[in-house]
């Protein structure tokens, strides 16, 4: 009997000593683990609904070396919407949806509903760029890494990538900013740079929103570098610090004169816009060709190719003049009525004559399906506003020979053969007739 007494007298001791350890734990720790997550909650609504004129969220969809990055203003309100706009689309149109931020493994902002403005990046269906079924694959779940009234990070729930919004300011409006940016970038792009860096200069081209820069290494051997990047009211942002030939970079400021110092302030770190010779951007790249675009001549021969492919039932999904896998030329893909996709090209003999004249005509060669549409399809036709039978020499103009949109063929020879080509893709759902 005296053995349990003291067994009990011992179990009530040791339950006291739990319960006085629990309040002692309470008063070291504060609140409850639930009470300071929903504390942590409220607190980044708060940041995030602060900014009276939202935030710049500079965002890199998927993997930043694929696709670079992009501007969004956000303006988050206290009752869960959000409004959106990017540079992308309008400058004075905006969307507005629904956000959520609640505790997931740490605090989580989610865009919960479809906004086309922001969910245009994650959008399976690639409606702006990418494959179908992937898109540019951005996310719209985020990891609240941190959250103050002077920057908000976040990193991606699926890619791992970080965004970063900084308040917008307030003596500017969501329109005149995206107007601005949109003249810094049109001044900034070029086809064609030049990087000086340790005392040797690399040559480099845009890809999407990268720059893409060849080096070799200590062996001789060729390297790719990639810079993604996104733009800013003075100058470009590299997605993190990123190191190119031993040199941190994090971006490169603003100048009028095409020399983009980079943002360390290293003088002899800068990039440069190369100006390319009219014609040699002509042979260098590709320009899409369109039936609109063509002068009174093209387009009495490109109705006679329509007739060819409308004969055969095939309909034009592009075509495109300049130099593909290593051939300059026509070069075209079409869809023919059995569903299947064809493409090749007729190759031309081209000559540099100056800065902004070319000379060409069909060599009477062609690659893939060319042949074939050009026997059956009356793709002849196509080739005759460019030369043909003999040669044309063309003088060319464009709106900017750093960035060009377009560049204007004028036959020397004939005032009605003027055919304007897109740096742009230009897909054909048919050929008008005329």
């Amino acid at each position: 009997m005296m053995k349990k007494i003291f067994y009990l007298l011992t179990m009530a001791v040791a339950v006291m000593t739990v319960v006085s350890c629990s309040n002692e734990e309470d008063d070291l720790f504060g609140d409850s683990s639930a009470n300071r997550a929903n504390a942590e909650v409220k607190k980044t609504i708060e940041v995030l609904s602060a900014p009276s004129n939202g935030w710049i969220m500079q965002y890199f969809p998927g993997e930043p070396s694929e696709w670079g990055g992009y501007n969004m203003l956000v303006k988050f309100d206290a009752d869960g919407k959000v409004k959106v706009a990017n540079e992308v689309s309008f400058a004075d149109y905006t969307e507005t949806s629904y956000y959520s931020v609640k505790q997931s493994a740490g605090v989580m902002l989610s865009f919960d509903t479809y906004n086309n403005l922001f969910h245009v990046f994650s959008d399976p269906s690639a409606p702006l760029a990418g494959d179908q079924g992937t898109g540019m694959e951005g996310d719209y779940d985020f990891s609240v890494m941190s959250a103050t009234a002077e920057k908000v990070v976040l990193k991606g729930r699926k890619q791992g990538t970080y965004v970063e919004l900084t308040p917008m300011p307030t003596d500017m409006t969501w329109e005149d900013y995206l107007k601005k940016l949109t003249v810094v970038k049109n001044e900034m792009l070029s086809l064609k740079y030049t990087l000086d860096i340790n005392g040797k200069q690399l040559i480099g081209s845009p890809y999407r929103r990268t720059l893409v820069f060849n080096d070799t290494d200590a062996d001789g051997n060729a390297t790719t570098i990639s810079v993604p990047f996104v733009f800013a009211l003075d100058g470009m942002n590299t997605y993190g610090k990123v190191n190119v030939d031993g040199v941190d970079i994090t971006g490169f400021k603003y100048s009028e004169d095409g020399n983009f110092v980079s943002r360390e302030g290293d003088a002899s770190v800068v990039l440069k816009q190369v100006e390319q010779p009219l014609n040699q951007l002509l042979i260098g790249y590709q320009w899409f060709c369109s039936y609109e675009n063509m002068g009174t001549y093209g387009k009495k021969a490109w109705a006679y190719f329509g007739q060819g492919l409308e004969e055969i039932g095939d309909v034009l999904i592009y075509a495109l003049v300049g130099t593909f896998n290593s051939r300059f030329g026509f070069h075209f893909a079409s869809l023919a009525s059995d569903g299947n996709a064809y493409s090749g090209g007729l190759n031309m003999d081209v000559t540099l004559i100056s800065d902004n004249k070319v000379k060409m005509q069909f060599n009477q060669s062609g690659y893939g399906s060319g042949a074939w549409y050009h026997e059956y399809a009356k793709m002849d036709y196509a080739l005759f506003p460019f030369g043909y039978n003999k040669a044309k020499t063309f003088t060319i103009t464009t709106d900017n020979a750093k960035m060009p949109s377009y560049l204007i063929l004028s036959d020397d020879s004939d005032k009605n053969n003027v055919i304007k080509l897109s740096y742009s893709v230009v897909y054909f759902p048919f050929l008008v007739e005329e």
